[in-house]
């Protein structure tokens, strides 16, 4: 475990230069149990930011490896705040990175997190670049295909989410856009020969071409979780609706909409039991043909991304955790997804499962912010996960 805290500590001497046993003791040293910790580091020195090494297991896209940065700020009043009653919201956390992997995706962005006039009004945004080769199992309006198809979606992906809290309560409401210009290709050269004939035409008239989905919506959430970086109590309501419309610029004219639930249970001094559910849909005219990247999918760790999607889509995850003391912890998961066309075929649709174990350092005691690993087995594959903050957004 010590590996991981080894990693970064090597990670940050080389970004910021700074490389002495003073500036370590000083800096990344908590005074109040003696262990590494990048509270400090991160608010105190000029940009000073948490390096976030990655390598890519994702089924979806194989092998590959990824680098992030997260930077923190905060005012000096609220940095004396903090470090007298102990971990806040900061005001700003901005995060950048890019990655590969080994069958040609590629991605960079940038995102930012906002907990602005005293967490009453929050922003969530970020930009995205990328050239993304996928397996596609099904294809809108047609179903399964006989074998997957790899695509390669090429474009930029746009997100903003402002909401603002309603007073003297924990509820939030507000708007949220999403921007998309992607270039739909094979990323490799199938024969078309021995697929029907619909799939054919379906490849015809969506490939090679960039379809553009703008859409604009409205999002309500209700919060009582401790810290959001790392909760241990509390829960987290939100659902969303948006609109993707020819007024608003979009080539596809259909709508999107999303349920979660997060719950967070302290069980004892030790223990702590996590809930996730989340339902998502898109729902268009019967002659709209939607691009095959739009339609949900089943979102688990050890399960590929977009081998099992539907119009419908209704995830369960549950882990607990156990804490081995004030810094580590170790926990177990498993979650079940369903994907369907319409609402009424849930209940009869496959279940996807997976299960895996974990374990989590809190990095930065001031901020409540955390870092491991995950391995999780799904569907005949096994992939590995290193994650920073909350394992569920």
């Amino acid at each position: 475990m010590r590996n991981i805290a080894a990693v970064l500590v090597l990670c940050l001497g080389l970004a910021t230069g700074a490389w002495g046993e003073d500036f370590f003791r000083q800096n990344m040293i908590d005074p109040k149990d003696g262990q590494f910790d990048l509270s400090r580091y991160l608010s105190e020195v000029p940009l000073g930011f948490l390096p976030v090494p990655m390598i890519i297991t994702e089924p979806a896209v194989g092998y590959g490896l990824a680098m992030g940065a997260v930077f923190f700020q905060e005012s000096a009043a609220q940095r004396k705040q903090r470090l007298e009653h102990g971990a806040l919201l900061p005001e700003n956390v901005s995060i950048v990175g890019g990655g590969g992997t080994e069958n040609g995706t590629w991605a960079a962005g940038l995102g930012h997190l906002g907990f602005w006039r005293k967490d009453t009004i929050r922003y969530r945004g970020g930009l995205l670049y990328g050239s993304i080769n996928l397996d596609f199992y099904s294809l809108p309006g047609i179903g399964d295909l006989p074998r997957p198809i790899e695509l390669n979606l090429e474009g930029p992906f746009v997100l903003q989410e402002l909401t603002f809290r309603i007073p003297g309560t924990r509820f939030f409401a507000g708007a949220r856009q999403l921007f998309r210009e992607v270039d739909t290709s094979f990323a490799n050269s199938p024969n078309l020969s021995s697929l029907p004939p619909d799939v054919v035409n379906y490849f015809n008239k969506n490939l090679d071409k960039g379809v553009v989905t703008s859409g604009l919506g409205a999002i309500a959430e209700y919060d009582t979780r401790d810290n959001p970086f790392n909760p241990q109590r509390g829960y987290y309501y939100s659902g969303y609706y948006t609109v993707f419309a020819d007024a608003i610029g979009s080539d596809v004219d259909y709508e999107s909409y999303n349920l979660t639930a997060l719950n967070y249970w302290e069980l004892g001094s030790r223990f702590n039991l996590g809930l996730r559910l989340q339902f998502d849909g898109v729902s268009a005219n019967n002659d709209t043909r939607l691009p095959a990247y739009v339609p949900p999918y089943i979102q688990l760790r050890g399960v590929s991304a977009s081998e099992y999607q539907g119009n419908r889509v209704l995830v369960g995850e549950v882990e607990l955790d156990y804490k081995l003391n004030e810094r580590w912890k170790v926990g177990i998961f498993s979650g079940l997804g369903r994907a369907a066309d319409n609402f009424n075929d849930l209940a009869d649709a496959k279940d996807v499962d997976s299960y895996g174990t974990g374990f989590r350092y809190l990095i930065a005691r001031r901020y409540g912010f955390v870092m491991g690993v995950d391995v999780a087995r799904g569907p005949g594959q096994t992939a590995f996960y290193i994650q920073a903050g909350s394992t569920w957004r």
